[in-house]
């Protein structure tokens, strides 16, 4: 039994290391897209409104007046920082 451990940890760490640092490529690349096409988006002049990709929530919170409660939703759901968050709700605030 202690041989298999002795296995198994090592095996388990090993696979963890790679795929967390294939998690972080993955990332990275995806970062690198969105750059990219919020570079094309602001090229191109498109005029894109992300707001249809705001959680029901969100908008519920923020129709029955609770901005606060609406950003902290926006921010648990998303995991978006707080200027982010705090910058989608205000938008949608005026848009509203």
């Amino acid at each position: 039994m202690a041989e298999f451990l002795g296995v198994l940890f090592p095996c388990l760490a090993a696979l963890y290391l790679v795929l967390n640092t294939q998690l972080d490529a993955y990332r990275k690349r995806i970062r690198f897209l969105e750059v990219k096409v919020d570079a094309l988006i602001k090229h191109t002049g498109i005029e894109f409104d992300d707001s249809t990709l705001v959680p029901v929530e969100v908008y519920q919170a923020l129709k029955a007046g609770h901005r606060l409660k609406a950003i902290r939703l926006y921010r648990k759901i998303t995991g978006a920082g707080l200027k982010e968050a705090s910058e989608v709700v205000d938008g949608l605030a005026k848009n509203t």
